[in-house]
C-alpha cells in the first residue's frame, strides 16, 4: 500500500480558507492570461472554480449544474480561441461578460445555489454599470474584432521556416544551445547569440501590424503570438 501525506503548506489551512484561495487563484489566472476583467479565458476559469465548488461540497443544484456544464463547453471554446488568437462571435462575448464574468461566478459561490439566478441578475446589472462608468475604457478584451481581422493577424505573424541542419546529425543543434547558455552566464565571448536575439526581436516588431483591424495592437496575453507562429 502506498503511503500518503498531506501537503505541507496548503493542507495546513482550514477548508474555509483553502477553498476561497483556490477560487481566487483560478479566477485571477483567467483574468491575468489576457490582462483584463473579462476575456476569452475567464469563462473557463469561472467554470473551473464552480467545478471545485461542486467537488468540495458534494454537488450543486441541478440548474446550477447545467449552467456549469454549459460554462465548461463555452470555456474550452474560449480557450481554443485564445490560444490561436481567433475571432469569437458576439454571442460568446455577451455570455462571457453578462453570464460568466468573474463577478457572476463570485456571487454564485458566495450565495446559496438555489438563488444563483438572482446572483446572475445582480452581476449582470453591475457589469453593465461598470461598462458605462469606465466608458470609453473597455473592461474586456476578446481578440480580433472580425474574422477578417483574425485572418490578417495570423497572416501578419507568418510561419517560420523549419530549421534544416547541413551536417545531418541528429540532435546536433544541442551544441548551440550550450554555447548560448554560456554566453548568458558570461563564460563565452561570442556575441552571436545576443545579436541573433536582437535581430529576431526587431523582425518580430517589423511584422507586427499596429492597426487594430489587423493584428492585436500589443500582442497581449501569454500565448497568442507564440501559437500563431507555431
Amino acid at each position: 500500500m502506498i503511503g500518503t501525506a498531506p501537503a505541507v503548506i496548503f493542507d495546513s489551512f482550514p477548508w474555509w480558507i483553502a477553498r476561497p484561495i483556490l477560487y481566487v487563484l483560478v479566477l485571477g489566472t483567467g483574468m491575468a492570461l489576457d490582462e483584463t476583467y473579462v476575456n476569452r479565458t475567464t469563462v473557463l476559469a469561472g467554470a473551473l472554480a464552480l467545478s471545485i465548488h461542486s467537488l468540495t461540497t458534494g454537488g450543486v443544484w441541478a440548474p446550477l449544474g447545467l449552467y456549469l456544464d454549459v460554462g465548461l463547453v463555452l470555456g474550452v471554446y474560449g480557450l481554443y480561441a485564445y490560444v490561436v488568437d481567433a475571432y469569437v462571435p458576439g454571442w460568446f462575448r455577451a455570455a462571457a461578460f453578462i453570464l460568466y464574468s468573474p463577478l457572476s461566478i463570485a456571487l454564485i459561490l458566495l450565495f446559496p445555489d438555489i438563488i444563483f439566478i438572482v446572483s446572475l441578475l445582480v452581476a449582470g446589472y453591475a457589469n453593465l454599470q461598470l461598462l458605462a462608468t469606465l466608458h470609453p475604457v473597455e473592461p474586456y478584451y476578446f481578440g480580433p474584432e472580425s474574422p477578417d481581422a483574425s485572418a490578417r493577424a495570423a497572416s501578419a505573424a507568418g510561419a517560420p521556416d523549419p530549421v534544416e541542419r547541413a551536417d545531418g546529425s541528429v540532435g546536433g543543434g544541442l551544441g548551440s544551445i550550450a554555447s548560448e547558455l554560456g554566453s548568458l552566464t558570461g563564460t563565452s565571448s561570442e556575441e552571436e547569440p545576443a545579436q541573433s536575439t536582437t535581430q529576431s526581436a526587431s523582425d518580430r516588431d517589423a511584422r507586427r501590424d499596429p492597426d487594430r483591424s489587423g493584428a492585436p495592437p500589443d500582442d497581449r496575453g501569454v500565448l497568442p503570438a507564440f501559437m500563431r507562429r507555431l
